[in-house]
C-alpha cells in the first residue's frame, strides 16, 4: 500500500504475499519471525488487526471481517480488511483528516505511511521466516525508508518503544533490507 507523489493511492495486493498458503495450510504458521517473539501466524494476525484498526480509525464504511479467523479464512479476511482500509484512505478528505495512530494524533496521510511501513517491514519479516524473498516496489520502499528514518529519530527508545533499536545495513543492501535494519531487524541472520 502506498501513496504515490500524485497523491493517488496505489495498492499492491497484500494477499499475494507467498506466506498465505503456508499459514492457511498451517505448515509454517508456527515458524518464528525476526520480529520480537512472534511466529508467522501471530505476525499475520498483527497485520490483520492493524489493517482492521486503521480502517476503522479512518472511517471504513464496509463491514470488516471478525479478527482471529480460522486459518482457512485468513486470506479472505486479510483481503477484505485490506480493501476496507484502501477504501477508507480513498475517501475525500482522508489524507487531511486527523486520526489517532499508535504514535499519537496524525493526519490521515501520515497514518497511510505508517500502514505502508508496517506492511513493508512485516512483509520482510514474513518472507524471511518462510525463506522467500519479499517483492515490493523499490521506489516505494526507498521513499518510506526516508520517512521511517525521520520518524525513528523522533521516537522514544528502550523497553516499550514501538521499534527495536536501529541496526546498520551495508550501503549496497536492498532497500527493503535497509528498512528492516532501520526498524531493528538483524538482516544478517
Amino acid at each position: 500500500m502506498a501513496v504515490w507523489p500524485s497523491g493517488r493511492l496505489a495498492v499492491r495486493p497484500c494477499g499475494d504475499v507467498a506466506v498465505w498458503p503456508s499459514v492457511d495450510g498451517r505448515r509454517k504458521a508456527t515458524v518464528r519471525s525476526p520480529c520480537t517473539d512472534w511466529n508467522v501466524r501471530q505476525m499475520v494476525d498483527h497485520l490483520l488487526a492493524g489493517q482492521h484498526t486503521s480502517a476503522v480509525v479512518m472511517g471504513a464504511r464496509r463491514p470488516l471481517p471478525a479478527l482471529g479467523p480460522a486459518p482457512g479464512a485468513l486470506k479472505k479476511a486479510f483481503r477484505t480488511s485490506a480493501a476496507a482500509l484502501v477504501a477508507a484512505f480513498e475517501e475525500p478528505g482522508a489524507p487531511e483528516r486527523t486520526v489517532r495512530a499508535p504514535i499519537g494524533e496524525v493526519p490521515g496521510a501520515v497514518a497511510l505511511r505508517l500502514q505502508t511501513i508496517e506492511h513493508l517491514v512485516h512483509g520482510w519479516d514474513l518472507a524471511w521466516a518462510i525463506g522467500q524473498k519479499a517483492l515490493f516496489d523499490e521506489a516505494t520502499v526507498e521513499r518510506e525508508t526516508e520517512f521511517a528514518r525521520g520518524l525513528t529519530a523522533r521516537m522514544p527508545s528502550g523497553p516499550g518503544a514501538p521499534f527495536a533499536p536501529s541496526r546498520t545495513a551495508p550501503d549496497d543492501a536492498p532497500a527493503l533490507d535497509r528498512l528492516a535494519a532501520l526498524l531493528g531487524r538483524d538482516i544478517t541472520e
